[in-house]
């Protein structure tokens, strides 16, 4: 009788420490599945399978912990908005091309930030997930026009526009967090840019 009240003892014990591990792996998840947002789903289907995408993950935290980054000077800060604003008035009469000069000022200004070149998406993933996920699609709609794909219609390139905006701002604001490229209360040049000229596309249309 000792003996089944020992065995039942114990296998309650094992059944009580796989339900905690069990937990810890869930909560474990959980976090990397709120830290990463969309980059967590990407990982997830480049692996094919949960815990191999949550060991990269996991492995990304460790290198970006060893990542010194450098902030910006008001100096740099500001030409950096000017010449955002210079591409974005190109996006009226050359809007692929404005797109494309877009994606290479925020790659910059990320490199200017101290991102590797190797790994610069990943790391930016880290600390900004959504706008890089932005970043990610507005690129893909440049490389559907690269392959002749006929359906890069004006709004799509619009779109794909404000979206590297996102990952500029994001790169481009200092410590407390605010926006520094557009002024307070005002709607953004980009997006007043691009919806006159997605009208103007759609009137010559």
């Amino acid at each position: 009788m000792t003996w089944e009240i020992v065995a039942l003892v114990v296998l309650a014990v094992v059944v009580i420490a796989i339900a905690v591990v069990a937990l810890e792996r869930k909560r474990r998840s959980a976090a990397l599945r709120r830290r990463f947002g969309p980059e967590y789903d990407r990982a997830v289907d480049e692996h094919g399978e949960r815990t191999a995408a949550e060991a990269e993950l996991r492995e990304r935290l460790e290198r970006r912990a060893d990542l010194h980054l450098r902030e910006l000077s008001p100096a740099a800060r500001d030409q950096y908005v000017a010449e955002w604003r210079a591409v974005q008035a190109r996006f009226v009469d050359e809007p692929r091309e404005s797109i494309v000069e877009a994606e290479r000022l925020v790659d910059r200004l990320a490199a200017d930030r101290g991102y590797p070149a190797e790994d610069r998406l990943e790391m930016l993933a880290v600390d900004h997930p959504r706008p890089v996920d932005d970043h990610r699609v507005a690129h893909e709609v440049v490389r559907r026009g690269d392959r002749g794909e006929s359906d890069v219609a004006i709004d799509d390139l619009r779109a794909a526009f404000v979206r590297h905006r996102r990952l500029f701002d994001a790169l481009v604001q200092d410590g407390d967090g605010r926006d520094r490229s557009a002024p307070t209360g005002s709607r953004r040049p980009d997006e007043g840019t691009a919806r006159r000229n997605g009208d103007a596309g759609r009137t010559r249309a």
